[in-house]
């Protein structure tokens, strides 16, 4: 049951059901390239704001009717050691059961990628 009531929550956030979009500026149109912390196993991400436009700002900025101007994850993900736990930056973007991490919510809607090196570029 608590399965069921995670997807309907994630589809609900995606479907744009809350007012994120209202409250958050134009989306950047460049690259973002998230370096993980030195000891991780895998390398940078790039992430494109263009090829998920149709998803609410919400869903991924869910403190943004909080804070509107700090809008980085590490701003409350800020632990780079664990991870696990609310405040894992890690676990921010990797939390499968999580509606606001991109595993999470690729799960949820059955696309986008879920593997490592789907994702992360080769360490270099």
């Amino acid at each position: 049951m608590k399965r069921l009531s995670l997807y309907i929550l994630t589809l609900a956030l995606i479907l744009g059901l809350f007012p994120g979009r209202a409250l958050a500026a134009e989306a950047p149109s460049k690259e973002l390239v998230l370096r993980p912390a030195q000891a991780a196993t895998q390398g940078s991400v790039t992430f494109r704001h263009a090829s998920h436009a149709k998803l609410e700002c919400a869903g991924c900025h869910h403190k943004i009717a909080e804070n509107p101007k700090d809008l980085k994850c590490g701003g409350c993900h800020s632990d780079l050691k664990e991870k696990k736990g609310e405040k894992s930056w890690y676990n921010a973007f990797h939390a499968a059961g999580s509606a606001h991490s991109c595993v999470g919510c690729h799960k949820a809607l059955k696309q986008g990628p879920t593997a490592c090196n789907k994702c992360h570029a080769p360490k270099k």
